[in-house]
This record gives structure tokens, C-alpha cells and sequence, in this order.
């Protein structure tokens, strides 16, 4: 029994996976979920408590909410692209610089490829000349 993805749900997927800013969305939810990560575990010789542990988890979990409003609602990209553009130069002073650094980078990455993305108009069609 073969558990691979038919033809019409790899087209499907596709179609919603171009339809709004994928790559942003997966971006901001990364970096939302390293920053959680990193206060969260500690690394070992790093002690992420108190305001820098609440501002990681905060930051962290705003991220996550941006990137899910990217896929959802791609209308609302600039205001979560400039939200998540805002929180990550935050997060460089609030979060341990954001997260070692790792963090801060997806999410300004992910903001500046929410606020470019542009939604593919569908063909013309063409005009019968009279």
C-alpha cells in the first residue's frame, strides 16, 4: 500500500502554496519557534530568565501568529510584514539578540519577503478588436 500524494492533491497543494506568501509565512514561524527555543532550553552556559525569557517567548509567539496570518489572510501581508519588521529589531535588544542572531535573521527575512510578495494576476483576456 503506497502512502504517496496523488496528482490532484500535489496540484492542489501547489496552487494554495503559490496563492499567498509561503516562504514568508514559514520564515516568521521559524524564527518565532527559535526564539522560544533558545530561551526555553538555555543552551547550557546561557540563562535565559527573566525579562529576556518573557520578551523571547512574547516576541516568539507574535512571530508564530504573524506567519499564520501570512498563509491565512495573505491581504493582511503588509501588517504582518511590518509588525514582524518592527518586533525583529526588537527582539535584538529585548531577546538576547533575537534569539542568538539566528532568529532576528529569519524573521527580518521573512518580514522583508511579506511586505515584496505580490499575488500573481490571472492572464487577460484578449480584446476583440472591432
Amino acid at each position: 500500500m503506497s502512502t504517496a500524494i496523488g496528482p490532484g492533491r500535489r496540484a492542489c497543494w501547489r496552487g494554495w502554496r503559490r496563492s499567498r506568501p509561503f516562504a514568508a509565512g514559514l520564515l516568521l514561524g521559524l524564527g518565532g519557534l527559535e526564539l522560544i527555543c533558545v530561551s526555553w532550553v538555555g543552551l547550557g552556559f546561557l540563562r535565559f530568565t527573566g525579562t529576556a525569557g518573557a520578551a523571547s517567548w512574547a516576541l516568539g509567539s507574535l512571530f508564530v501568529v504573524a506567519g499564520v496570518t501570512t498563509w491565512r489572510n495573505p491581504a493582511l501581508r503588509y501588517f504582518s510584514g511590518v509588525l514582524a519588521a518592527v518586533l525583529s529589531l526588537v527582539s535584538l535588544v529585548a531577546a538576547n539578540l533575537g534569539g542568538l542572531l539566528l532568529g532576528f535573521l529569519l524573521t527580518a527575512t521573512g518580514s522583508a519577503l511579506a511586505l515584496a510578495w505580490v499575488p500573481q494576476q490571472a492572464p487577460a483576456a484578449p480584446q476583440e478588436e472591432e
